[in-house]
C-alpha cells in the first residue's frame, strides 16, 4: 500500500461514517471502536485502516518486532499498511544537529514533517513461540468496577451515589460524579466510563462550544472502547448513544481524536492500578 492510497481508504471511510451516523446507523463506529478497544496505543486513524483491511485483527506488530518477540511472520503474508510519523531531530540556529554533548534539551526535541506507510502484521499471520502473558484486569465486573472507581478518586474527583432522575444513570459536574443507585456492576462500570470521559474530556469551554448530542457520543464511544478492552458488552447501549451524533465531518474527525486519546489514557491508568494491586496481593 502507497501513503495516497492510504489516505483515499481513510478519507473515504470517514465520508461513509459521516453518511451513516447522519442516517441514525452506528454499525461502522462500533467496529472502529473494536479496533481502538484492542490498539489503543495507535492513533484513530490507524486503527481505522486496520479495521478496513484485516477486521479479525487482535494484535499487530512490524516484521522486526515479531522476530523480538521470537516469532516469524508467514511467508506471503499481506502487511497491514499504516501510517508513521517522519521524526526529524531539531537543529540549533546555525543549521547543524544539535549535540546531545552540548545540549541535551535540544538534542531531545523531534519534530514530525510528514508521514510514510509502514506495514504491520496481525499474530495470525505469524509463527513461533507463545505471546507472553500480559498483565491486564480480567475483565470480571466486579474487579473492573473496583479499579474504575478507585481511578476516579485518585485524581480527584468527588463520586458519590445518588437517587437521580427517572432514566439518568449518571451525572458529570466538573469535578463531581454522582451514579443512580443500584445499577448491575457491568453497567456501572459503563457509566462511570461514560461520565470520567466527560470529565476528562468536556470541560466549561467545550461543553459551551459542543453540542450536548456530540459530547454524549464521544463519552459513549470512551466507555465502549474501555468496556470492551476489558471484556465486557455494552453495544446495544452504546449503540443507542452512537445514533444520536449529528456533527459535521470536521467535529466527527475532532471526536474521533479526542475519543482515542481518553480511551487510550483511561485503559493504561485502569491497567497500571490493576497491575499495583496484584504485587500489593502478592506481598501481603
Amino acid at each position: 500500500m502507497k501513503k495516497d492510497d492510504a489516505k483515499q481508504l481513510a478519507d473515504q471511510a470517514i465520508r461513509a461514517l459521516q453518511e451513516e451516523l447522519k442516517a441514525g446507523r452506528s454499525e461502522s463506529l462500533l467496529k472502529y471502536l473494536d479496533a481502538m478497544s484492542r490498539f489503543h496505543n495507535y492513533s484513530w486513524n490507524n486503527c481505522m485502516l486496520i479495521a478496513l483491511q484485516m477486521p479479525e485483527a487482535t494484535f499487530v506488530a512490524g516484521f522486526r518486532r515479531w522476530l523480538q518477540m521470537g516469532r516469524h511472520v508467514r511467508k506471503g503474508g499481506t502487511g497491514i499498511g499504516i501510517m508513521a510519523p517522519l521524526i526529524y531531530r531539531s537543529r540549533d540556529d546555525s543549521g547543524a544537529d544539535a549535540s546531545p554533548a552540548v545540549d541535551k534539551s535540544k538534542a531531545a526535541e523531534r519534530s514530525i514533517r510528514g508521514f510514510k506507510i509502514v506495514h504491520v502484521f496481525d499474530v495470525s499471520q505469524t509463527d513461533g513461540e507463545e505471546l507472553p502473558q500480559f498483565a491486564a484486569i480480567t475483565g470480571d465486573p466486579g474487579e473492573l468496577l473496583s479499579s474504575m472507581e478507585e481511578l476516579i478518586r485518585s485524581t480527584g474527583i468527588i463520586l458519590k451515589d445518588e437517587v437521580l432522575n427517572s432514566g439518568i444513570k449518571g451525572v458529570s459536574r466538573q469535578g463531581e460524579i454522582a451514579i443512580a443507585e443500584g445499577l448491575p456492576a457491568a453497567e456501572r462500570c459503563s457509566v462511570l466510563a461514560h461520565e470520567l470521559a466527560h470529565e476528562w474530556m468536556h470541560d466549561q469551554e467545550q461543553r459551551r462550544v459542543l453540542k450536548k448530542t456530540v459530547r454524549e457520543t464521544e463519552s459513549e464511544a470512551v466507555a465502549y472502547v474501555v468496556c470492551r478492552s476489558f471484556g465486557l458488552d455494552c453495544s446495544t447501549r452504546s449503540s443507542d448513544y452512537i445514533q444520536m451524533y449529528d456533527g459535521n465531518e470536521g467535529t466527527l474527525i475532532a471526536s474521533l481524536e479526542r475519543i482515542q486519546k481518553t480511551a487510550a489514557r483511561m485503559i493504561e491508568s485502569l491497567t497500571h492500578d490493576s497491575e499495583m494491586q496484584a504485587g500489593e496481593s502478592l506481598v501481603a
